[in-house]
């Protein structure tokens, strides 16, 4: 997997978790499973420390997608963009290096990687 994409999506799930622990009803949530969050320093400093780490280009783009949207990636199953549950180009669904370079779904905007297919239930 390329190591921009593995950058972005450690830094989505870095998000989410400090988004979570700014509310009050989740912090509890984490609580009673054994999850004690006293503070999101840490998380904050890691949070910075991996946006250091970007290219320019795709900090840029990524600061912008996390000012508009509050997320920066989607995944791809079943050749749909699970940010707009758009439908991506085959071109670019067949590529074969598609987890190893960076692409943008053309609707949304956001990174996209892919994931196992997944049968359709019916």
């Amino acid at each position: 997997m390329n190591s921009q994409l593995q950058i972005l999506i450690a830094l989505q799930d870095i998000l989410l978790l400090i988004r979570d622990a700014k509310d009050p009803s989740r912090r509890k949530q984490y609580g009673r499973i054994g999850f004690k969050i006293s503070t999101i320093k840490p998380l904050e400093e890691t949070l910075a420390e991996l946006e250091g780490q970007l290219e320019p280009s795709i900090r840029t783009q990524y600061f912008r997608m996390k000012q508009r949207y509050g997320r920066v990636v989607a995944p791809v199953i079943n050749a749909v963009c699970h940010g707009c549950f758009v439908t991506i180009p085959s071109a670019i669904h067949g590529a074969e290096d598609r987890n190893k370079k960076l692409y943008r779904c053309e609707n949304c905007g956001m990174f996209l990687y892919w994931v196992e297919e997944q049968p359709i239930l019916k």
